[in-house]
């Protein structure tokens, strides 16, 4: 594995629609580094640009120190799992798995292929499957064997374009899990991409968060979570979401924007009085919406909440948790 840096990247298509403007960042070596951000943000741009597969206008990659700006994409050894799977239909599971190993430049003797396949099948829990053609798995079993094609390889990092956006909700959280297991057992490096707040803060030791192709925050899960540097970055953690709301409506004069998790409204007792828009009962928690002044405001609250249709709801907000905005829609610091 090897420690990736990127250094003032830029790209742009047909000379003027900017991908990538000004991109800085290290990924340690060993480190699940995820870049979080909505379609067109530059995520996969980022992957290509690393992969090779894009040229740059300008700027540096860096493997452990190393400049390989200019390498050619197979002699960069990295492993790139793409959102569809991918495989070769007709070849069995074994067979895709063992593809990446019998390049002619690796030289591999079979036992040691033999040795790392089954390695990574049992990882991935898909050893029954070894001898079943690709076109005879499930998706969830297909997306299994395209990311151990990857991880087969021992590559100087793992590039992952999304690869669970395409399963069912239940099958994405058991594969999060794994996934997050087997990096930690391998001290993979990987850069994972992704528009999934779950995945974001499930696997990253490190996120960045992307924007119209520039870094705007990079920080741990927590600190994305708890000190957004701004509305945008604010917005991309959260379920339910951050209500961002007009400083006056808490008689916070001065400040143009506030940002207010739903778990620091205390729902029952409080100076502030609403109605309810509506309720959702999540099972562990219950999602309430008010109406307070003309503004939504969502809160939750542990367990099941019961109430009714307009009926007035008093709350109270935790003051050392708001978060402050200026008009730009920047974070606030207090002194």
């Amino acid at each position: 594995m090897a420690k990736v840096e990127l250094i003032k990247l830029f790209k742009t298509y047909n000379k003027k629609i900017k991908a990538l403007e000004d991109i800085n960042l290290t990924i340690e070596d060993g480190q699940f580094f995820v870049l979080l951000g909505p379609s067109g943000a530059g995520k996969t741009t980022t992957l290509r640009c690393i992969a090779g597969l894009e040229k740059i206008d300008s700027g540096d990659v860096l493997f452990d120190d190393e400049n390989i700006t200019h390498d050619q994409p197979a002699s960069r050894d990295v492993s790139f799992v793409f959102q569809q799977y991918s495989l070769y239909p007709h070849y069995t599971v074994y067979e895709n798995l063992a593809f990446p190993l019998k390049s002619p430049m690796r030289k591999l003797p079979e036992e040691e292929i033999k040795n790392k396949v089954e390695k990574i099948a049992e990882m991935l829990k898909i050893t029954n499957k070894l001898k079943n053609k690709a076109t005879e798995l499930s998706g969830g079993e297909m997306q299994r064997v395209a990311i151990g094609r990857a991880l087969v390889r021992e590559p100087n990092i793992y590039l992952m374009d999304e690869p669970l956006s395409s399963l069912d909700a239940k099958l994405r959280e058991t594969l999060r899990v794994e996934l997050k297991n087997i990096q930690l057992n391998l001290n993979a490096t990987i850069l994972y991409v992704t528009h999934d707040q779950a995945e974001a803060t499930t696997l990253a030791d490190k996120i960045g968060v992307l924007k119209e192709g520039k870094i705007v925050q990079i920080g741990t899960p927590e600190e994305i979570y708890e000190n957004p540097n701004s509305i945008y970055v604010s917005q991309r953690l959260g379920s339910p979401k951050i209500n961002i709301l007009p400083g006056s409506l808490f008689k916070l004069n001065n400040i143009a924007k506030i940002g207010l998790r739903p778990e620091n409204i205390e729902l029952g007792n409080g100076p502030y009085e609403g109605k309810v828009i509506s309720t959702e009962n999540l099972g562990s928690e219950t999602v309430v919406a008010i109406n307070f002044q003309d503004n939504e405001i969502l809160a939750s609250i542990q367990g099941i909440y019961k109430s009714s249709i307009n009926e007035k709801i008093n709350f109270d907000i935790n003051t050392n948790k708001v978060l402050k905005f200026d008009n730009g829609d920047q974070r606030i610091y207090e002194r």
